[in-house]
Parts: structure tokens; C-alpha cells; sequence
């Protein structure tokens, strides 16, 4: 049993320990203005661009999330289109401009944009599941580098 017990305390502590190491992505819904705050795991490489990772839950027909840095920004959005009514939207990878990174975080604004509606407000919990950031290379072209 003392075993047993010895057991379990590792498999908590090594999976506390990986969390932090790899970081928590942020699930919930936003904010009531719509703020989501991500934490960098890690600063990113000079060889390295930052993106962000929606996951979209069921929007309502013809809407779609807008991501704006803090200052206003677009940085991108989420339009689904073909999905069939009630299923989940899917995730859709976003670009950050460097300018979004700031002391180790990036801070969000998401919008819900319906369609023939002038109403904007933030995504719900269904309608926005989470997001997480990602790295990804950055390839020189032409002696410009691709973001």
C-alpha cells in the first residue's frame, strides 16, 4: 500500500513538472471583452515565428471570430466554411506579429462577427474552446525571411 501511495505522488509531481514545462494552454471561454492572455512557454528563436492555435467550437451560420492584438490589429480569423450545422468549427492556426509578444505573454481580443449583424461581442464557451501557441520555423526566400 506505503508502495502504491509512493507510486502515485511521483505520477502527480511528473505530471505537474511537464505542465510547466511545456505549458498550459489557455481553454476557456474569453473574457467578457472577449481578452485572452496565453503564456510563452519559452522565447522563441531568431529562426522562429509564434502562431496561435483557435480552437472553434459550433459558430452560428455565416459567423466568424476575429483575433486583434491589444492594439487593435487584425491578426487573423476564424471563418469556417462547408461545416454541416451543430459541429465544431475546427482549429485554424493564426500568424502573430511580433509586436503581440510582450514580457513572455500574448494578450488577445477576440470578436464574434455574425453575419448581417452589426452586434460583435466575445465567442461564447461553445463557440470558442481554447487556444495555445505554437512555433514554427522561419525559412529565408529570396533574402527576405517568410513569417
Amino acid at each position: 500500500m506505503e508502495m502504491m501511495l509512493k507510486c502515485l505522488t511521483f505520477l502527480v509531481c511528473a505530471s505537474l513538472c511537464l505542465l510547466l514545462t511545456v505549458g498550459i494552454p489557455y481553454s476557456h471561454a474569453a473574457d467578457v471583452a472577449g481578452e485572452i492572455t496565453l503564456a510563452l512557454p519559452r522565447t522563441p528563436a531568431h529562426d522562429e515565428a509564434v502562431r496561435v492555435v483557435i480552437s472553434a467550437g459550433i459558430l452560428p451560420r455565416g459567423a466568424s471570430i476575429v483575433v486583434r492584438t491589444l492594439d487593435g490589429k487584425i491578426a487573423g480569423s476564424v471563418s469556417p466554411f462547408g461545416i454541416r450545422p451543430g459541429q465544431p468549427a475546427g482549429r485554424y492556426t493564426i500568424p502573430l506579429p511580433k509586436t503581440a509578444l510582450k514580457e513572455g505573454k500574448v494578450s488577445l481580443v477576440l470578436e464574434l462577427h455574425r453575419q448581417y449583424a452589426e452586434e460583435v461581442r466575445a465567442p461564447s464557451t461553445e463557440e470558442f474552446l481554447g487556444a495555445e501557441l505554437v512555433y514554427t520555423p522561419i525559412t529565408e526566400s529570396g533574402g527576405k525571411p517568410i513569417p
